[in-house]
Protein backbone atom coordinates (compact mmCIF):
# COMPACT_ATOMS: atom_id res chain seq x y z
CA UNK A 1 0.00 0.00 0.00
CA UNK A 2 2.91 2.37 0.77
CA UNK A 3 4.07 2.09 -2.71
CA UNK A 4 0.85 2.73 -4.13
CA UNK A 5 0.93 5.85 -1.74
CA UNK A 6 4.37 7.13 -3.40
CA UNK A 7 3.06 6.54 -6.55
CA UNK A 8 0.48 9.02 -8.46
CA UNK A 9 -2.08 9.30 -5.16
CA UNK A 10 0.49 11.03 -2.86
CA UNK A 11 0.14 10.13 0.78
CA UNK A 12 -3.22 8.96 2.27
CA UNK A 13 -4.38 12.42 2.73
CA UNK A 14 -3.92 13.52 -0.47
CA UNK A 15 -6.00 9.91 -1.63
CA UNK A 16 -8.95 11.36 -0.37
CA UNK A 17 -8.74 14.96 -2.25
CA UNK A 18 -7.74 12.69 -5.33
CA UNK A 19 -10.51 10.13 -5.31
CA UNK A 20 -12.56 13.28 -4.11
CA UNK A 21 -11.33 14.89 -7.29
CA UNK A 22 -11.95 11.76 -9.41
CA UNK A 23 -15.49 12.09 -8.55
CA UNK A 24 -16.53 15.21 -9.17
CA UNK A 25 -14.35 14.53 -12.89
CA UNK A 26 -16.43 11.61 -13.32
CA UNK A 27 -19.44 13.60 -12.82
CA UNK A 28 -18.80 16.38 -14.73
CA UNK A 29 -17.97 13.83 -17.45
CA UNK A 30 -21.26 12.45 -17.39
CA UNK A 31 -22.89 15.88 -17.75
CA UNK A 32 -20.80 16.56 -20.33
CA UNK A 33 -21.58 13.81 -22.01
CA UNK A 34 -25.57 14.34 -21.48
CA UNK A 35 -25.06 17.89 -22.56
CA UNK A 36 -23.52 16.34 -26.08
CA UNK A 37 -26.35 13.80 -26.35
CA UNK A 38 -29.04 16.64 -25.69
CA UNK A 39 -27.17 19.17 -27.51
CA UNK A 40 -27.17 16.51 -30.68
CA UNK A 41 -30.82 15.25 -30.33
CA UNK A 42 -31.66 18.93 -30.11
CA UNK A 43 -29.55 19.20 -33.69
CA UNK A 44 -30.82 16.44 -35.00
CA UNK A 45 -34.85 17.27 -34.17
CA UNK A 46 -33.96 20.83 -35.76
CA UNK A 47 -32.55 19.38 -39.12
CA UNK A 48 -34.96 18.58 -41.51
CA UNK A 49 -32.68 17.17 -44.34
CA UNK A 50 -30.15 19.78 -44.49
CA UNK A 51 -32.52 22.88 -43.52
CA UNK A 52 -31.82 22.88 -40.07
CA UNK A 53 -35.38 24.58 -38.98
CA UNK A 54 -36.30 26.47 -36.38
CA UNK A 55 -40.18 24.91 -36.44
CA UNK A 56 -38.98 21.12 -37.89
CA UNK A 57 -42.17 19.73 -35.27
CA UNK A 58 -44.27 22.75 -37.22
CA UNK A 59 -44.40 23.14 -41.49
CA UNK A 60 -46.53 25.86 -42.48
CA UNK A 61 -49.65 25.13 -44.16
CA UNK A 62 -50.57 24.81 -48.22
CA UNK A 63 -52.71 26.24 -50.19
CA UNK A 64 -54.66 24.46 -52.92
CA UNK A 65 -51.72 24.51 -55.14
CA UNK A 66 -49.03 22.76 -52.44
CA UNK A 67 -47.66 26.21 -52.21
CA UNK A 68 -46.55 26.87 -48.18
CA UNK A 69 -48.25 29.59 -47.06
CA UNK A 70 -47.17 31.70 -43.93
CA UNK A 71 -49.97 32.94 -41.35
CA UNK A 72 -50.71 36.68 -41.61
CA UNK A 73 -47.55 39.30 -40.03
CA UNK A 74 -45.16 36.74 -41.25
CA UNK A 75 -43.31 36.07 -44.60
CA UNK A 76 -41.63 33.21 -46.55
CA UNK A 77 -37.93 33.62 -46.64
CA UNK A 78 -35.99 30.34 -48.19
CA UNK A 79 -32.73 29.01 -48.95
CA UNK A 80 -31.42 25.58 -50.45
CA UNK A 81 -28.68 23.19 -49.10
CA UNK A 82 -27.30 19.56 -49.88
CA UNK A 83 -27.50 16.37 -48.40
CA UNK A 84 -26.53 12.93 -49.11
CA UNK A 85 -23.65 11.15 -50.95
CA UNK A 86 -23.23 9.57 -54.24
CA UNK A 87 -26.74 8.44 -55.93
CA UNK A 88 -29.22 9.86 -52.79
CA UNK A 89 -27.29 13.42 -53.25
CA UNK A 90 -30.13 15.95 -53.46
CA UNK A 91 -30.89 19.75 -52.96
CA UNK A 92 -33.83 20.43 -50.77
CA UNK A 93 -35.63 23.50 -50.60
CA UNK A 94 -35.52 25.34 -47.11
CA UNK A 95 -37.94 27.91 -45.68
CA UNK A 96 -39.24 29.60 -42.35
CA UNK A 97 -42.23 31.90 -41.85
CA UNK A 98 -40.83 34.63 -40.04
CA UNK A 99 -41.29 38.39 -38.75
CA UNK A 100 -37.60 38.58 -38.73
CA UNK A 101 -35.35 40.33 -41.64
CA UNK A 102 -33.83 37.38 -43.22
CA UNK A 103 -34.14 33.34 -43.03
CA UNK A 104 -32.09 32.96 -39.39
CA UNK A 105 -34.36 35.98 -37.58
CA UNK A 106 -37.04 35.16 -35.37
CA UNK A 107 -39.78 34.75 -34.63
CA UNK A 108 -40.70 31.77 -36.57
CA UNK A 109 -44.32 30.73 -36.99
CA UNK A 110 -43.82 27.84 -38.87
CA UNK A 111 -40.98 26.08 -41.33
CA UNK A 112 -40.50 24.11 -44.80
CA UNK A 113 -38.77 21.95 -46.70
CA UNK A 114 -39.38 20.38 -50.01
CA UNK A 115 -36.91 18.49 -52.42
CA UNK A 116 -35.51 20.81 -55.50
CA UNK A 117 -33.66 18.16 -57.35
CA UNK A 118 -34.13 14.61 -56.32
CA UNK A 119 -31.10 13.64 -58.57
CA UNK A 120 -28.23 15.65 -57.39
CA UNK A 121 -26.80 19.10 -56.15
Amino acid sequence: MDDLNKMSLGNPSHRRGFLGWMGRVGVAAIGAVAGVAATTKTAEAANWRCCTLAKPDNFCRTNSQGQYICPSGYTMKTWTCCSGSGSTRRRYGCGECTKGRDCWTGPFACSAGWTVNPNGC
